[in-house]
Parts: structure tokens; C-alpha cells; sequence
């Protein structure tokens, strides 16, 4: 809903006051003087002049007259709404006065700016900036209006709900096998993203360009949630495998290098417990040169030590046997000997297999819904 204020001289309605009682004004209906006709040139429905028949036209004694027409404006606007829900829009209102020439009529706007003193503010929709400017000679008055979307509905009814569930959708992996839930979980993810594609896709006009920036993070997020849907589905296949199937070397290979870390704290135990046994050894030999009922019981107390750091792998070693040989050296070697046979008789089953394979896909999923949250969030803020 627009008001214009219209005024402009006419020389033939100026008269003496005192020659009519002293009336100075005089008002009638637009329909029986002459008014300069404008015509929206880009209605969105039916084109008409503008004014209605109960409007009135004001006329000073001097010739000087003013219209107030007002009127619900409805115009066409080239909507670019691909930051959607952080889009600005660009509208023009454009009136000419059709059948006149620049010498007979001539349109002059004495602001730059639309008057917004009466403006009720929409709940959508706020308006940032406006100007209104003559075009061809003055046949043509351009309204220029910014309007600045209020994003804080879709925020919360779209966007933050549509942030939880690209979150939530990595967490399948977590959910135990056993339990019966990870398809049904994936599948109502994946049915309420499409349900907010949905919502989506009433919301915007219906055009093609541009392609709203949201939609694009809505058919990633679909694309995640098949290729997890597909993921979890494969997966508890490798689960469910029966344990006379041998697992590949390169599964085996993978799954040995992932947990390399358990393994070499192992070894870095045994390694400082040798240490610690052979400065002991080296003191005691000092202290008790010559005392061989000593050394002897030393000797079984280290065997007995060395067995129980190496549970469940035994070993026994004559100390009195190697006497060419370090203490170190020899704790050394042994060390490394059940270090090999214990991992030749490490069996990896497919569950180990498929727990592996959790644990990658709930790192590689929550990093990929990650980072197309935070492109959306940048493409669309700039």
C-alpha cells in the first residue's frame, strides 16, 4: 500500500476569493478535472492508472493543486534469493505518463528519498534503503526500493534444525551392532533431510536462477546420509560374517597399523623393565663380588620377573650359561623373540574388521558434514 503526494499548477482553476464569498479552496472528484494519469509500467497483474473514484483533488485560489491518490502497489521483482536466508532484494516501481510529451508533462520528484514516516514494518521483509529519481525527461519516475530478508524464522525452523541433523547423521557408527537400530536410524535421517527439501522448495519462488545456496547444502546433506545409509548397510554385512573366513592381508595389514600405538607402548614397557633389571644387576655384582649363593637367587628372582612381565609368554634363562653375553643384550633378544611370536598368533576376526571400519566412517562423515556447514555459512554471510 503506496500514497503518492501530487501536486502541480493549473491556470485555469485560479480565482478571486472575494468574487465567491471568500473561498480560497475548493475540492472535487478526480474524475471531473484533469490529473496527471501514471501508469505502473511493471504491474505483476492487471495494468491501470493510478487512482480511485472516491479520491479528491484539493485546489488553491492561486492554481495550486494536490492529489493524494493511494493504491495496493503489486510489482514485479527479479528475486535473487541464492543466500537465502540472508538475500537481499531489489525492487523498482516505475510510473510514466502515457500519451504526453516532455513540453506538455513533466515528472520531477522533489526527495531522493521515499517518505517512510507511515511505513508499518513487515515481519519479513525490512526495507535498508530507497530513492526516487526522474528518468526520459521527466516522462518517467523510478522507485528504487532495498529490501533486507528477516532471517530469524528460517533460522530457527530450517537452519538449526537442518545443522543437528548433519551432525547427528555420523553418529549411527557409534551405535552398537547388536542392537538392531542402525538402518531404522539411518533412514529417519535421512527422511526428515528430505522432508526439509520439502519445506525448502515451498518457501522459494519457483525459478532455477539462481539455484538458492541452501538447496545445494540440502542435496549434499542427502548425498551424506545415502552414502552413510550405504556404509552402515555394508558394514554390518562384515560384522555378521562367520569367523571360518579368512580376512584379507591388506584388512589384516590395515587393521595391525591402526593399532600400532597399543603395540609399541607394549614394547617400550618391556624395554624399560630390562633396563631397570640390568642396573640393578650391575650393582649387585658390585656390592657382591664373589657371593654365589647370591648371584643364584638373583638370577631365579630375574627369571621369575622377566615371566611375570611377559605373561602369558614364559621364558627361563641360565645366567651362569651366558656368561659371554650382556645382560642387556640377552634380555634384549628375548624380548624380541616373544614380541614376534605373540604377534605371529594374533588372530584379527571380522569384527575387528568392522569396528575399524566405524571408527573411519565417523571420523570421515562428521568432518565432511562439517566443512559443508562451514562453506555454506561463508558463501552465504560474504
Amino acid at each position: 500500500m503506496g500514497t503518492f503526494v501530487i501536486t502541480w499548477h493549473a491556470a485555469n482553476m485560479r480565482w478571486n476569493p472575494k468574487d465567491y464569498d471568500g473561498i480560497d479552496e475548493l475540492t472535487v472528484s478526480y474524475t471531473d478535472v484533469w490529473v496527471p494519469e501514471l501508469v505502473l509500467v511493471n504491474p505483476a497483474e492487471e495494468t491501470g492508472t493510478l487512482g480511485k473514484k472516491w479520491q479528491k483533488v484539493n485546489f488553491h485560489h492561486t492554481g495550486f493543486a494536490s492529489w493524494w491518490p493511494a493504491d495496493l502497489l503489486k510489482s514485479t521483482c527479479a528475486l535473487d534469493v541464492y543466500s537465502y536466508p540472508f538475500d537481499t532484494q531489489e525492487c523498482f516501481l516505475w510510473f510514466t505518463a502515457l500519451g504526453y510529451s516532455s513540453d506538455k508533462v513533466k515528472i520531477s520528484s522533489p526527495n531522493d528519498e521515499i517518505d517512510l514516516s507511515f511505513y508499518i514494518e513487515s515481519s519479513t521483509w525490512k526495507i535498508s534503503k530507497s530513492k526516487a529519481s526522474a528518468f526520459y525527461g521527466g516522462l518517467q519516475i523510478h522507485f528504487h526500493i532495498n529490501l533486507q530478508r528477516k532471517p530469524g524464522f528460517v533460522i530457527v525452523n530450517i537452519v538449526l534444525p537442518l545443522i543437528f541433523l548433519s551432525l547427528l547423521n555420523a553418529f549411527v557408527f557409534v551405535l552398537l551392532p547388536e542392537s538392531g537400530e542402525r538402518i531404522s536410524y539411518c533412514i529417519t535421517v535421512l527422511l526428515s533431510i528430505a522432508v526439509f527439501m520439502t519445506i525448502v522448495s515451498d518457501t522459494l519462488p519457483k525459478s532455477s536462477e539462481p539455484v538458492p545456496l541452501i538447496s545445494y547444502k540440502l542435496m549434499t546433506d542427502m548425498v551424506i546420509s545415502s552414502l552413510i545409509t550405504l556404509v552402515t548397510i555394508l558394514n554390518l554385512r562384515l560384522y555378521n560374517k562367520k569367523d571360518t573366513k579368512v580376512v584379507p592381508n591388506w584388512l589384516q595389514s590395515m587393521y595391525m597399523f591402526l593399532s600400532c600405538k597399543r603395540l609399541k607402548s607394549r614394547v617400550h614397557l618391556n624395554w624399560d623393565h630390562a633396563k631397570g633389571m640390568e642396573n640393578a644387576e650391575n650393582q649387585t655384582e658390585k656390592t657382591h663380588k664373589g657371593n654365589k649363593s647370591l648371584n643364584r637367587k638373583r638370577s631365579k628372582r630375574r627369571q621369575s620377573e622377566v615371566q611375570i612381565a611377559r605373561k602369558p609368554s614364559i621364558a627361563v634363562v641360565n645366567l651362569e650359561e651366558l656368561r659371554g653375553e650382556s645382560i642387556k643384550g640377552q634380555i634384549v633378544r628375548m624380548v624380541s623373540e616373544m614380541e614376534g611370536e605373540n604377534d605371529a598368533y594374533i588372530q584379527v576376526s571380522w569384527k575387528n574388521i568392522s569396528n575399524m571400519v566405524d571408527g573411519i566412517a565417523f571420523v570421515t562423515f562428521t568432518l565432511l558434514s562439517i566443512c559443508s556447514l562451514v562453506v555454506f555459512f561463508i558463501i552465504t554471510l560474504n
